[in-house]
């Protein structure tokens, strides 16, 4: 295993330490987004330090090579790639109810007034998913005013 993933593993979680001790240590209001910056970071990390420590402290040396070998028939195999393709799109669709789903909210959030009008406007998060969509950016003002319309009504 390569030494960059042990050195990324590392870096990862003295960063995570370091948004840690300024969660803690600063008194601010961005300290939930410290402590959730902490732990995205030292988390991961911890696994890839764990992984190369695993895979570098074999019984054999033989067990690692296998283990390559292992995974690049799974990735390889027919059945296991339409599985990991049909996942994805079934990702992409809930991603995009949840994003429909966001707007509706926020829509409602601004019109109650419990969300400033200027924080509920989704316009560009709108557009970048009609590109993601593969609809062109001339036709995104006229798809975009009939969502927001039809959700202000």
């Amino acid at each position: 295993m390569k030494k960059s993933v042990l050195w990324t593993g590392l870096s990862m979680i003295a960063l995570g330490l370091a948004c840690f001790a300024a969660a803690v240590f600063w008194n601010t209001p961005l300290d939930s987004l410290f402590c959730g910056f902490s732990g995205a970071l030292a988390g991961p990390g911890a696994v890839q330090v764990y992984k190369y420590v695993k895979w570098t402290k074999l019984e054999t040396p033989d067990s690692y090579q296998r283990h390559l070998e292992e995974e690049q028939i799974e990735l390889r195999d027919e059945r296991k790639s339409m599985l990991r393709d049909r996942s994805g799109r079934y990702a992409y669709v809930l991603g995009m109810l949840l994003a429909c789903a966001a707007i509706v909210a926020f829509s409602i959030l601004g019109k109650l007034g419990v969300v400033p009008e200027e924080a509920a406007e989704l316009r560009p998060l709108l557009g970048e998913h009609f590109t993601a969509m593969g609809i062109p950016p001339s036709s995104h003002p006229a798809l975009t005013e009939c969502l927001i319309s039809g959700l202000a009504d």
